[in-house]
């Protein structure tokens, strides 16, 4: 199986929305081999919930901005495939590899009591990925070149060019 390039921006856009996240991040780097499979491994971070106020056990991830937070991340993968086909029309978003994230956005939503469409968090995550593209790209094919990064690797591409914070 050779990878395609859409698999490069995928994994990219959830790794950019992990980093910006108020709630969560990476916790380890990525495989392009893994496309479909949820091959950028998020997790929510103690530190990060101290650094927010809230409590530092898995019952936050239940509050709905948590939820929320996660979701952006979920969405992502698929939503820069999308912004990535815009720009290169030789590029096809494969949505069948955004169906465990949507599924898992769904059971987030949900066990935080909240309506399971996420049409608003897909809006609001094109926004933050279209204000920083060129990072996105610059992830992107260093991921398609490499096919692996690790976590070390993929922050530092992200912290050297971001532009603004998700809502």
């Amino acid at each position: 199986m050779s990878i395609k390039k859409e698999a490069a921006f995928h994994e990219a856009g959830h790794a950019i929305m992990a980093y910006l996240s108020a709630y969560h991040g990476l916790i380890s780097g990525i495989d392009l081999k893994a496309y479909g499979a949820g091959d950028v491994y998020i997790s929510l971070l103690k530190s990060k919930c101290a650094a927010a106020g809230l409590p530092q056990t898995p019952e936050s991830a239940k509050r709905p901005e948590v939820a929320k937070d996660i979701g952006r991340i979920l969405v992502a993968g698929l939503v820069a495939e999308k912004i990535a086909a815009e720009r290169d029309k030789s590029l096809v978003p494969n949505p069948d590899c955004a169906i465990p994230d949507h599924e898992l956005l769904r059971q987030q939503l949900e066990t935080a009591g909240l309506s399971k469409k996420f049409d608003l968090l897909e809006s609001e995550t094109c926004a933050v990925l279209k204000e920083n593209w060129a990072v996105v790209e610059e992830l992107a094919d260093f991921l398609f070149a490499n096919v692996t990064a690790n976590k070390d690797q993929v922050e530092a591409i992200i912290g050297l060019r971001m532009v603004i914070v998700p809502v």
